[in-house]
């Protein structure tokens, strides 16, 4: 029987139905203005930087109109869409099927459906001429085709986007028990400029209808630079683009960032939630919500009558972490995760490899990692006998006890920004970290390439090759060498992909490697997270992860399938690997 592999304590990246941020405050008002019959048609835009929580805000607005059938709302995401050559058009389909699909009635769906085919015809129209302009079409139509198609239409006539808005009024009309369609779109500042600039011009077709509402999930600084870009070669510059988002845009509303008491509660909430049930961790986020409305703190406190509460170890990491993150990272909810993830990984390849130490010592030792490299270089690179001296001395001059003969000057090599730090619970003076900083050493440490011979680079070139047989040499003749120097030079390895496109060749080359040398899955693993995840993450290594044979490889798979960060085509070959593995 195969071995049950290490649990791991990962946080998903995706929105999420449960508010576990405070956003009440924001999502009610923007239900109010939605729901407001004397304001038609209107655009709102959520607004926050890369990571601040804007899809999980759409989700939470969703979520309050489920059982309202005075209101259909239609979910759309331009980044995703197959069409980029016409997201205008992509984007009018959407928002009509998505209006048919929400019509219980057969009857009245087809008469929707019916007019909806007319609406559609007029944008098929429009992409015809469209590629007959980019001379896309013109070795397949004839001439008095080509010229028919460029022929002035008659506004009212079934083939010309200016009598849209009125078409589309005439459908609006079949239901009208129907008082709001609400678009919500997001990811619109993760697209390319041009396709900004189809989705405004969208959704400015119609603006001129009632009963329509648009919110958009945006950072407006990068969607303003967006139209500035697109409309480049129109000369018309950063100002027009200002103006051209606020005619659109009638009610911006900006994110808050989180405050450290908000961080702390999520950090906790996203920590606790891992060994407790929806319905529990529902009551727990209700509770938190009760007492932030109630300017009541710590909102982690007072845990009577709950189903379930946060352990106090729990409670602990919380506000370490909270105390501990920079203040950028604190803010945001998706560096949040990715810093726990990072946690995560870490505590089970420690405790696969026996350098387990406990979880407030690994957060510690992680924040040195992640927000003062240098310093934690300094003391992973001093002698083992001299480690714990360091270290004494640097939690003195942190915090001095003033005891007699106490040695509180800084030590050389460590930075001063590290004060706080170390001055921090848990005390580091009386723990044996020595296993521990071996292994995080041999993951992160960026000066190894100068440690590994000439002759192991050129095996990893190998690796890296177009040759199925030199790669399988390079594998085998990296498989016979000490498991140390095997660590330093995956690290070479995935240090590569920051000078690649993509990370297609770095993950295969490395599920290559750990199939002859299984004690590397773990550090594989976490290479694949750090070098390669993002836009780096092909189809193609996805494949290369599911076909690896290793539990923690295909986990990755697994958690790609539900990254919706990933490219689109990158999540589809998640799911369509996961399907093949599970049997499916």
């Amino acid at each position: 029987m195969a071995a049950t592999p290490p649990q791991i304590r990962l946080w998903d990246d995706n929105p999420s139905t449960l508010d576990l941020l405070g956003f009440d405050a924001v999502v009610e008002p923007i239900v109010a203005a939605v729901r407001e019959r004397n304001i038609h048609p209107l655009t709102l835009s959520v607004q926050s930087p890369w990571g601040g929580g804007k899809s999980t805000i759409l989700k939470l607005i969703e979520a309050e109109f489920e059982e309202d059938k005075s209101c259909f709302v239609v979910s759309t995401n331009p980044w995703a869409y197959d069409d980029h050559g016409d997201v205008k058009g992509t984007l009018i389909s959407e928002i009509l099927h998505g209006i048919q699909s929400q019509i219980p009635d057969p009857g009245l769906k087809a008469k929707v459906a019916e007019k909806a085919k007319e609406l559609l015809g007029r944008i098929s129209w429009s992409r015809a001429a469209m590629a007959i302009a980019k001379g896309a079409l013109t070795f397949q139509v004839d001439p008095a085709q080509i010229a028919g198609i460029f022929e002035p239409k008659d506004p009212d006539g079934p083939e010309s986007m200016a009598g849209f808005n009125d078409a589309y009024k005439e459908l609006l009309a079949l239901i009208p028990e129907v008082e709001r369609v609400v678009v919500l779109v997001d990811d619109l500042d993760r697209c390319l400029p041009d396709a900004v600039t189809a989705t405004l011009e969208a959704i400015k077709l119609f603006l001129s209808t009632e009963k329509m509402v648009f919110v958009l999930a945006a950072d407006q600084d990068m969607v303003r630079d967006a139209i500035s870009v697109s409309l480049d070669g129109a000369r018309r510059g950063d100002v027009f683009a200002k103006r051209y988002l606020e005619k659109i845009v009638q009610l911006p509303i900006a994110l808050p960032r989180l405050s450290a008491i908000d961080a702390e509660a999520y950090i906790g909430l996203l920590i606790a939630g891992r060994s407790m049930s929806v319905t529990q961790l529902q009551a727990l986020a209700a509770h938190v919500r009760a007492r932030r409305n109630a300017h009541l703190t710590p909102l982690l406190d007072d845990f009577d009558g709950l189903p379930a509460e946060p352990t106090e170890d729990d409670l602990a990491l919380a506000a370490q972490l909270a105390e501990g993150l920079s203040a950028d990272r604190l803010s945001n909810p998706r560096q949040i995760k990715r810093f726990l993830n990072a946690f995560g990984v870490r505590e089970s390849i420690a405790r696969a490899r026996g350098a387990a130490i406990p979880p407030g010592l690994m957060i510690k030792m992680l924040l040195l990692e992640e927000l003062h490299r240098s310093s934690f270089n300094t003391l992973a690179a001093a002698p083992v006998q001299e480690r714990k001296a360091l270290l004494a001395r640097w939690q003195a001059w942190a915090k001095p006890t003033g005891e007699e003969g106490e040695d509180a000057t800084l030590p050389d090599g460590i930075d001063e920004a590290t004060k706080e730090w170390a001055a921090a619970p848990p005390s580091l003076t009386n723990e044996n970290l020595d296993p521990y900083l071996t292994l995080a050493a041999s993951l992160i440490n960026v000066s190894m390439g100068a440690q590994i011979s000439d002759e192991v680079v050129a095996l990893i070139n190998d690796l890296l090759g177009e040759s199925q047989a030199a790669r399988n040499v390079a594998a085998e003749s990296l498989s016979e060498r000490g498991e140390d120097e095997q660590l330093a030079a995956l690290d070479v390895l995935f240090a590569t992909t920051k000078r690649m496109e993509d990370a297609e060749a770095v993950v295969r080359g490395a599920v290559l490697w750990v199939g002859k040398t299984p004690a590397l899955e773990q550090a594989a693993t976490v290479g694949v997270e750090t070098h390669c995840w993002g836009g780096r993450l092909t189809p193609g290594a996805i494949v290369e992860l599911a076909h690896s044979g290793c539990a923690a490889l295909v986990g990755l798979v697994r958690r790609a399938a539900q990254d919706s960060a990933l490219h689109p085509s990158t999540q589809a070959a998640a799911h369509d690997e996961l399907e093949q593995i599970d049997g499916n």
